[in-house]
């Protein structure tokens, strides 16, 4: 896997160094930005309600304060039919008190969205991060994991006539930590993805989609004498579709039937229905909402960890650009995350959580951005003491050159 990558990665760097003529060149976007971000986190570890701080932290202390300076670079240079993108941010998080969780991370990227004509078109691409990991999937844990996740992908997207689409997709994905109590949470995969379907003049569409994902850790874990393994085969096929109900509204549906299977026998095996509603609704030109209701596969990025995980829940996010410098984003969801069959413990259990947040956004200059925001999360658990709550308040300060 990690050949396949890192090829993919330097094709696509040798493709952005290729020169462009001069009458391409007008029209690249080149940007180079810094920020910084203030942040208080009130309760850093998601220590449970239950629990006495001190025994956990070795004081009485749950919150801390962040600081995160960043300075980055985007590159957009369309040529002909082509476009090439690139982009690297670089960060350093600094913690007023848990100094000991200071560190510098990043997130790069790297597309050719490419067109052999505008009926053949696609992507391919690459992207690397280096963050902190999030302690809500670390329960029980104070120490420090850095998580890296890089994903090289490909799609193409080809009309064989104006009404009938057929898409293809293949990604590879490896997340490592760099923690060694959490090596047995490091997970290879590789997916491929095919789709085809009806669309009309006004991009309503309908179609069925199949795809097929293969997983692995590439260490194996020892429990009670016995070697454990994380591989895994998934394949699901399922119907998707978008209605453009009004010019003010629009359904997009999936539905799949979704199996997977250990290479070892495991409580983890599953197979079931899963569904994901999205409507987005715009009553005016300055308010969208976009509510979702969705029972899926958590995204092994999202869960930082080998654990197979059924989510359920509803959200809704709505928008209001107030004035054109000005505007608000709201965020209220409430999920269910249903960890099946841990493999060390065999153990089941859930967590219910639900999250609320807003966002005020302030754009003087088309280069400067000024926000402030506020996220409220609570979190109930089956299993002891994984509950928490938790209250996050952050104003930043962004500057593009």
């Amino acid at each position: 896997m990690n050949g396949t990558i890192f090829r993919a990665a330097t094709a696509l760097a040798a493709l952005q160094l290729v020169a462009l003529p001069a009458s391409a060149l007008f029209n690249v976007r080149v940007e180079v930005f810094a920020g910084e971000n203030l942040t208080y986190d009130s309760n850093i570890f998601r220590i449970s309600r239950n629990l006495d701080a001190q025994s956990i932290t070795g004081e009485d202390r749950r919150g801390d304060s962040i600081s995160t300076t960043s300075l980055g670079a985007s590159l957009d240079a369309p040529y002909s039919l082509q476009r090439f993108q690139a982009g690297y941010t670089w960060f350093t998080n600094r913690y007023d008190h848990f100094k000991y969780l200071n560190y510098d991370g990043y997130s790069g990227r790297a597309a050719w969205l490419w067109s052999v004509t505008p009926e053949a078109t696609g992507d391919v691409g690459y992207t690397d991060s280096r963050a902190l990991a999030n302690f809500a999937n670390l329960t029980g844990t104070t120490d420090r994991d850095l998580v890296r996740t890089q994903v090289a992908y490909g799609d193409a997207l080809w009309f064989p006539v104006p009404s009938f689409r057929i898409n293809f997709g293949t990604a590879e994905m490896r997340q490592t930590h760099d923690d060694p109590a959490q090596a047995f949470n490091d997970i290879e995969t590789a997916a491929g993805l095919l789709a085809m379907g009806y669309v009309n003049a006004r991009d309503d569409r309908l179609g069925i989609e199949a795809r097929a994902e293969r997983g692995r850790s590439p260490h194996d874990i020892e429990f009670g004498g016995t070697e454990l393994s994380n591989g895994y085969r998934q394949q699901s096929i399922g119907i998707v579709g978008r209605w453009v109900a009004t010019g003010l509204s629009t359904l997009d549906a999936r539905a799949d039937w979704v199996r997977r299977q250990y290479d070892q026998p495991t409580v983890q095996d599953f197979s079931g229905p899963t569904l994901r509603l999205t409507h987005t609704w715009t009553p005016t030109g300055k308010l969208t909402v976009a509510s979702a209701l969705y029972r899926d596969v958590a995204p092994l990025t999202a869960v930082q960890s080998a654990n197979f995980v059924i989510e359920r829940g509803v959200s809704v996010k709505p928008r209001w650009q107030f004035t054109d410098k000005i505007s608000v984003e709201g965020d209220a969801e409430y999920g269910i995350l249903e960890y099946r069959g841990n493999l060390v413990t065999g153990e089941d259990f859930s967590y219910r959580v639900r999250t609320f947040g807003a966002t005020l956004s302030y754009r003087p200059t088309q280069r400067i951005l000024l926000q402030c925001g506020y996220v409220n999360e609570m979190r109930t658990a089956t299993i002891a003491n994984a509950d928490y709550r938790d209250n996050l308040f952050n104003i930043s300060a962004r500057v593009g050159f």
